[in-house]
């Protein structure tokens, strides 16, 4: 087996700071339990047939509890109560739009990938 040096820093993805009520949080370092949640609610989500409002409150709950766990992570100061009196609805919504999305599509585009390599064998 050859020798070298496997980089990984290289993939980082580039910074992403979120400033509310003066903490600045940087979102773009999403620990892998986190990520592992995620499959878990989009696994969830998959199980909602009824469609309509009721998924989408129900979608809007689960991907909330993603943004809380990353903000709580990023900065331990945050909490559920800090949480609810300095983010308001507009702010979930573009941290849902600009943090948990990009992570969605990664997640989905890798359960593509692994269903396709199943397949093959």
């Amino acid at each position: 087996m050859g020798e070298g040096i496997i980089d990984l820093d290289v993939m980082c993805p580039k910074e992403q700071i979120v400033v509310v009520a003066g903490k600045k949080i940087n979102t773009s370092m999403i620990s892998f339990g986190i990520i592992l949640e995620l499959i878990d609610k989009v696994e969830e989500l998959g199980d909602v047939k009824d469609g309509g409002r009721k998924s989408t409150k129900k979608m809007m709950l689960l991907f909330g509890d993603v943004v809380n766990k990353i903000l709580k992570e990023a900065d331990s100061t945050i909490d559920d109560k800090w949480i609810k009196k300095h983010i308001n609805g507009f702010m979930y919504m573009t941290l849902i739009d600009q943090v948990v999305t990009p992570l969605l599509d990664g997640v989905t585009d890798s359960t593509k990938v692994t269903k396709k390599k199943q397949n093959l064998i």
